[in-house]
């Protein structure tokens, strides 16, 4: 068997591997030149009014190692006027897409999907109109896509100053010289990308805030996994890559850089020119839509298109000990949270019936409790994942957290990495019955690498690890042992700053109001009172004795 027919098997061999969390290093790729590609690819770039600068990339697309037939070019052009114009120099297979032709939006979100949704190949291949990519950046990166479809791959960029021709570009690729193109002791890194991927051994020892690394200009997924994930969110206008990169880890996807897909940027990016802009604008949109990193929600109390845990409690038992068991939950100081009420609903009808002996008393209680509650929702049927929220909750409905439990699962959760983490109730031999907690990513990757016989909790922990504790270190309830005059909801809890130097509300002084008159005397007097405290303060301030000078 030739080296190339040896590698190509071994990349076929590779695919049923499991990864665990994202150490894709059980994945071995072929040799960059020493394989034959079996895959389509179709390298989208997005373009508005860029044609200088779109002329230079597909001169250097004109030149790519991976085979010509497998590969196609899409130029998606968002409305540019003039419209675009493929040029002289470019790849054999290559066509524009114009967006406005297959979609109202716009944007590069927009244009990348509309040019994902025309192409025809395996594999999908960002890439942005400014960039200037060597011969074998396409190849580097898609070889790992014949090993596994569960890897998104990140290629590497440094940002130049300088410019070129067409004609420099094609002349430089065709000799595999691109690198030099520009001089790189005068070109920069992608600093912060590179910073993070250096800081966790090329993302195998990252956490689930690998998707930082995500970014749009160069990279390259399965058109499977792009379409497990939902694809990319047409309604941002911004910050479109690192929520995309946000849902692909919710889908169990392994980020892996790729030092040999290298490119020329032209010119510095937005980020790098009006960050703090970018950022203000990004920040409200993207914490509306992930939950992590956790500073896009420094607010407490506040409801968000994806929680960060959704909780699902299956209404059984009586009214009082689910409501009890829900109200817990809601009370918890971890407010992110949405709670899923599964029980058959449907079956809650307004027909006549005994109002006290009605066999479905206790769900109807339940259901019209919580029917105005924006953050339950009722539902027919237990979920199996709750995609894009990144934590699933198990809760039996008899048993109560305490405020504090959820939080404390998740930094537990986090602080090992894990996929799963149970929590025992007292006297509990097994982990039925468990307050149990999913992330995501996990459950997603275990859910499609799963076979029929395999139980679904021991393919978790072994993509991404498990840890068990006791109810009774984080404060579980059995709320089943408890009397009835027990089963109550908790009290609210009231967020304050300290009264610590106020004056009691008792001892407040304060003026009686009624009329036109009486409200116009009250506001002198108030006014008045407050010039006086004033004036009093600064008396106090010119008396006190200056510090001397040192």
């Amino acid at each position: 068997m030739s080296s190339r027919n040896r590698a190509n098997a071994q990349a076929h061999d590779q695919q049923d591997i499991r990864l665990f969390r994202n150490d894709w290093s059980a994945l071995t790729p072929p040799q960059v030149g020493n394989w034959r590609p079996t895959k389509s690819v179709s390298v989208v770039i997005p373009a508005y009014n860029c044609q200088e600068s779109l002329d230079l990339t597909l001169a250097s697309l004109r030149h790519q190692t991976y085979p010509e037939d497998l590969l196609e070019v899409i130029v998606a052009d968002d409305g540019s006027e003039p419209a675009l114009e493929l040029p002289k120099i470019r790849p054999a297979n290559c066509r524009i897409v114009r967006v406005p032709d297959h979609s109202t939006g716009w944007g590069r979100a927009n244009a990348l999907h509309v040019g994902a949704t025309q192409s025809t190949g395996e594999i999908i291949h960002w890439l942005d109109a400014d960039m200037v990519v060597f011969h074998e950046h396409v190849e580097a990166q898609v070889r790992w896509h014949h090993v596994s479809d569960e890897v998104v791959t990140l290629g590497y960029k440094r940002f130049v100053t300088g410019w070129a021709t067409a004609e420099e570009v094609s002349e430089q690729a065709a000799e595999g010289r691109l690198d030099r193109l520009f001089r790189l002791e005068e070109s920069e890194p992608h600093d912060y990308v590179e910073k993070l991927i250096n800081e966790t051994d090329r993302l195998r020892a990252g956490d689930h805030l690998n998707f930082r690394a995500h970014v749009g200009a160069t990279a390259a997924l399965t058109r499977s996994l792009y379409e497990r994930s939902g694809g990319l969110n047409t309604e941002l206008r911004l910050g479109e890559d690192t929520e995309f990169g946000y849902r692909l880890t919710q889908t169990g996807a392994v980020f892996i850089p790729e030092p040999l897909a290298r490119s020329w940027h032209m010119g510095p990016t937005h980020m790098m020119t009006k960050g703090d802009a970018l950022r203000r604008y990004n920040h409200p949109y993207l914490a509306e839509l992930m939950p992590h990193p956790r500073y896009l929600r420094p607010a407490g109390n506040r409801s968000w298109a994806v929680p960060l845990v959704t909780a699902v409690v299956v209404a059984e038992g009586s009214f009082e000990m689910v409501r009890t068991c829900v109200d817990r939950l809601l009370a918890s100081d971890q407010t992110d949270l949405k709670v899923l009420l599964v029980a058959d609903w449907a079956a809650v009808t307004d027909e006549r019936r005994s109002i006290l002996a009605d066999p479905l008393l206790d769900r109807r209680l339940i259901q019209v409790t919580y029917r105005s509650e924006s953050r339950v929702e009722l539902v027919q049927e237990v979920p199996e994942t709750v995609f894009p929220s990144p934590y699933l909750l198990h809760v039996p409905a008899h048993l109560g957290v305490d405020p504090p439990t959820v939080r404390r699962m998740i930094k537990m959760a986090d602080d090992w990495q894990v996929g799963l983490v149970r929590l025992l109730p007292t006297g509990a031999r097994s982990s039925d019955g468990a307050v149990a907690l999913w992330r995501t990513s996990a459950l997603s990757r275990a859910l499609r690498v799963r076979r029929p016989d395999e139980q679904l909790d021991k393919i978790v922990a072994e993509v991404a690890g498990e840890r068990w504790a006791s109810g009774k270190e984080f404060t579980l309830t059995d709320l089943s042992t408890l009397p009835a005059a027990k089963l109550v909801s908790p009290s609210p809890r009231l967020v304050t700053g300290s009264d610590k130097g106020r004056a009691s509300v008792s001892d407040v002084e304060t003026i009686p109001v009624g009329g036109v008159r009486s409200l116009a005397a009250a506001t002198r007097l108030v006014g008045n009172r407050v010039a006086r405290e004033a004036a009093q303060q600064v008396k106090l301030r010119l008396k006190r004795p200056s510090r001397p000078a040192h």
